[in-house]
């Protein structure tokens, strides 16, 4: 049976609050990365655009104030990670897709596929596009690793008794998260996976694995952490 895994870093954790690069996280998906190949036939990792996106988008905002310019700014700064992200695993099979045509072909063509992607469509989270190369590879799951170690019955920041929660149906999730049919993708909308992914994967039956944030302290090796979190499901 053939195996692959999609796992979506979130660039909440690809930069410090100083936009230093996160070689520490790097290193360890570097060591991940190079144990998985013997794994799995195909791995697709997915970079989001986190602080460094926030940060210029936040810039050139003042100056240019059409939309989807911006939403092009914010993707191909994905892009850059994905590229960074490349160059530091040192893997001359990995392919990074620069539009979502060469993603689908790739996906599609015959034996392993090793790809490092960033965004590929304007309007589109880098969820979506992890769920979309999911539903490609006729996959039923995709991990995340962000900033956030679980979803939680009510902010943990705020209250301390707050419980993580270990398994969620999508429909729990639109509910806790106010989510409404036709509801687009909002740019650095701070939640665990953004309302177009969350409703895509709902109706194509792909599940979201969340994990990381603290765990990322406590836990060394990232298939350690990719036990837990909370697991988002049909």
């Amino acid at each position: 049976m053939k195996k692959h895994m999609i796992l979506k870093v979130g660039g909440s954790i690809l930069y410090d609050h100083l936009l230093n690069i996160n070689f520490e996280l790097f290193r360890r998906l570097k060591k991940w990365y190079w144990e998985a190949k013997n794994e799995y036939e195909s791995i697709v990792l997915v970079t989001g655009g986190g602080g460094l996106s926030r940060n210029v988008q936040d810039k050139v905002s003042e100056q240019i104030g059409e939309e989807e310019n911006l939403h092009n700014i914010a993707m191909s700064l994905t892009q850059t990670n994905a590229t960074i992200l490349t160059s530091y695993l040192e893997d001359k099979e990995i392919f990074v897709p620069k539009k979502l045509g060469d993603a689908y072909e790739y996906l599609h063509s015959a034996g392993g596929k090793y790809m490092v992607s960033g965004g590929l469509k304007v309007g589109w989270s880098t969820d979506m596009d992890a769920a979309v190369f999911a539903d490609i590879l006729s996959m039923d799951r995709v991990h995340k690793i962000s900033n956030v170690d679980a979803i939680y019955d009510k902010d943990p920041k705020e209250f301390f008794e707050a419980q993580a929660i270990r398994d969620m149906t999508w429909k729990q999730y639109f509910e806790m998260f106010n989510i409404m049919p036709g509801q687009s993708h909002t740019p650095n909308s701070h939640i665990p996976v953004d309302a177009h992914c969350a409703m895509y994967c709902e109706k194509k039956g792909i599940s979201f694995h969340v994990t990381g944030g603290k765990l990322l302290d406590e836990i060394e090796e990232i298939n350690d952490i990719l036990k837990e979190g909370t697991f988002l499901h049909p």
